[in-house]
């Protein structure tokens, strides 16, 4: 006994042609839908200030972490005075929105980012953030 092969075969050739035909061929990668606000809102984002982020450089030395609020040259090496540091200048600005960028080489521990991280949280800036330093 055989089984018949020409109705495969038509059901095969069927779903090929269905597969061409509706496939298209544009490449979607890399594109994504977006627009430009216009309007009210678009007002409220264009009055605000965008504000510059206090940068805060974390190093190694001898005997642990070194921290730089600012490009300042006073370092901090005690997680608590880093603290109070961070909170004299959340006072000092104002508003706790101003943006506190963490820079630290891809030498310096893991634990002493994460402190920063922690102690800038406690001054309550809401936005802080993480990025590597340029080598």
């Amino acid at each position: 006994m055989q089984l018949p092969l020409t109705p495969l075969i038509d059901v095969m050739f069927q779903l090929l042609l269905f597969f061409v035909l509706t496939n298209s061929l544009s490449q979607m990668e890399g594109r994504m839908g977006g627009s430009v606000m216009q309007g009210p809102a678009a007002a409220a984002v264009a009055g605000r200030d965008i504000l510059k982020p206090l940068v805060l450089s974390v190093g190694t030395a001898a005997d642990g972490a070194v921290y730089r609020i600012g490009g300042s040259s006073e370092a901090i090496g005690d997680p608590q005075e880093l603290y109070l540091k961070l909170a004299g200048y959340r006072e000092a600005l104002g508003s706790d929105d101003i943006p506190v960028v963490i820079q630290a080489r891809w030498d310096v521990p893991w634990r002493d980012v994460v402190q920063a991280f922690n102690q800038a949280l406690r001054a309550k800036f809401r936005n802080v953030g993480i990025r590597p330093s340029s080598p």
